[in-house]
């Protein structure tokens, strides 16, 4: 998993946080048949980017690559970051690093500007590796091969990005929104057991929505929307989405029940039983033009 540096900030700072669901490291691309794959997806693509949305620096490191070949119409930047990560950025506006005047090899502090986001492409894709005297760019990740020498797995990293109060990632908070519903009565710190999918199943049945014990799109629509009706004036209502105003405003709130985006339950990776935010937004390049 990757680490990086202490609080890495959100590199869309005027994007609500999102994710999809096709992006999760080594999951298959969106649209692609069984057996038709070229490659894996190596990185998490941050979704809901309007065009000429801002980037900025997730942490303090050096530009080791501007204006690099991505997919067609879109360039991505490279930052090998003074914690010891390679991470890649990939869905910018070709030369929008100059209205900042970076040029390769600078160094940059977290939180400064690095670019813009083409709007046809429509997120960020952020690949994170170990910096290695020999990484200059990100690596394909062939359907038959293994994954590439020192790439990283970004969930955890993206996890710290957002901070774990913003989305239900993790099980504890899972928990503990399904207790503050009145469905589940256990120790929050527990794992996921039987008894919690009976509880989410009890509270699928009380808010109308599929039974079925996953915690999927419809359910995670259900439980923010009630969840909100418990806390009528909760951090859900304050969290301003004006264009130029940080999501890091409503970060430090204490209520771990905070909610952005929806949630998917169950994925699997590099031992990380985790859930990711998705959006219901199908992104218009296919994945495998994701280029180095």
């Amino acid at each position: 998993m990757a680490i990086g540096g202490d609080k890495p900030v959100w590199p869309l700072p005027t994007v609500t946080p999102k994710f999809a669901t096709w992006s999760f490291g080594g999951g298959r691309p969106s649209g692609c048949a069984v057996g038709a794959c070229e490659r894996w997806h190596a990185g998490i693509d941050l979704t809901g980017a309007p065009n000429g949305a801002l980037v900025i620096a997730p942490e303090d490191g050096i530009l080791a690559g501007l204006d690099k070949g991505w997919t067609d119409g879109t360039k991505a930047a490279f930052l090998q970051t003074d914690s010891g990560l390679f991470l890649v950025l990939g869905g910018l506006i070709a030369g929008s690093h100059k209205e900042f005047g970076l040029t390769t090899g600078q160094r940059v502090r977290k939180g400064e500007k690095l670019g813009r986001i083409v709007g046809s492409y429509g997120m960020l894709h952020l690949e994170t590796y170990k910096a290695e005297p020999t990484r200059k760019s990100n690596s394909r990740w062939w359907k038959d091969d293994p994954p590439p020498p020192g790439l990283l797995n970004p969930t955890s990293y993206v996890e710290r990005m957002v901070g774990d109060k913003v989305s239900l990632l993790q099980t504890r908070q899972r928990l503990e929104a399904l207790r503050e519903l009145g469905h589940y009565t256990g120790d929050v710190a527990a794992p996921w057991t039987a008894a919690a999918t009976e509880a989410l199943k009890q509270a699928q049945a009380v808010l109308g929505v599929t039974v079925d014990g996953k915690w999927g799109p419809e359910t995670e629509d259900a439980i923010q929307k009630a969840l909100a009706a418990t806390h009528p004036h909760g951090p859900g209502e304050t969290e301003s989405q004006d264009e130029g105003r940080p999501p890091q405003v409503a970060r430090d709130t204490p209520s771990p029940l905070r909610i952005v985006g929806l949630v998917v339950a169950g994925a699997a990776v590099t031992g990380l039983v985790a859930a990711i935010v998705i959006t219901r937004r199908r992104r218009a390049l296919p994945e495998a033009r994701h280029g180095i």
